[in-house]
Parts: structure tokens; C-alpha cells; sequence
């Protein structure tokens, strides 16, 4: 084991698991910002639909009244737009990675190689 497993007393302790998945070299570092972007996008598109649902709701639960029915139809375009960047988002990296690596998914599925 590398010296920087062993705590203050010299024993040696074992790797977390999630050490072992990722690897301890710069790929692993690149590995775990992929899967948080991956995440993140994900997550942002989840919201945006529940925010999308939500403010459908209200709208149709306005009756009419001009400020509610207001702020309804600005949530769902801020819903729409959230929507289209996230989603623009995975194309834009997919258009990117065919023109630069020649595989659509360079970029969102990084393949790294190494020892």
C-alpha cells in the first residue's frame, strides 16, 4: 500500500471502497467530477419538470385571477427554459465530443486510459 494509507502509528488501513472504484490517480479525480456533472444535470432536469408540473397546477387552479395566472406562466417559461439549457446542455457536449474525439459520448462518458 502506498505510504499515504498508513495512519500516525504505522499500521496499515484499508482503502474505502469508494477508493477502490474510483482509483487513487488523476482519472479517478476525473471519474467522480463526471459523475457529479452527470448528477447534477440529471437533477436539474428532474426539478425543472416537477417545477413544470407544479406551476401547470397552478395555472389551471388560478380561476382567472391575473396575478396568480402571472406568476403561473413565469414559472412555467423559467420551467421551459430551464429545461431546453440542461437538455442543450448534453447535445452541446455530445457535438463537441464527435467533432473533437469522434465518439458523441467523449465527452459525457469519458474513457481514460491509463496504467
Amino acid at each position: 500500500m502506498p505510504p499515504s494509507l498508513q495512519d500516525f502509528f504505522g499500521s496499515e488501513l484499508e482503502p474505502h471502497r469508494g477508493i477502490q472504484v474510483y482509483g487513487t490517480e488523476a482519472s479517478g479525480l476525473i471519474k467522480l467530477f463526471n459523475n457529479i456533472l452527470r448528477v447534477a444535470i440529471y437533477a436539474s432536469l428532474v426539478f425543472a419538470l416537477i417545477n413544470f408540473l407544479f406551476a401547470g397546477i397552478q395555472y389551471i387552479g388560478s380561476s382567472g385571477n391575473p396575478e396568480i395566472t402571472k406568476q403561473a406562466s413565469s414559472k412555467i417559461w423559467m420551467s421551459l427554459l430551464g429545461l431546453v439549457v440542461a437538455a442543450s446542455s448534453l447535445v452541446i457536449a455530445g457535438i463537441l465530443g464527435l467533432v473533437f474525439f469522434g465518439d458523441a459520448s467523449a465527452i459525457i462518458n469519458p474513457v481514460i486510459y491509463g496504467p
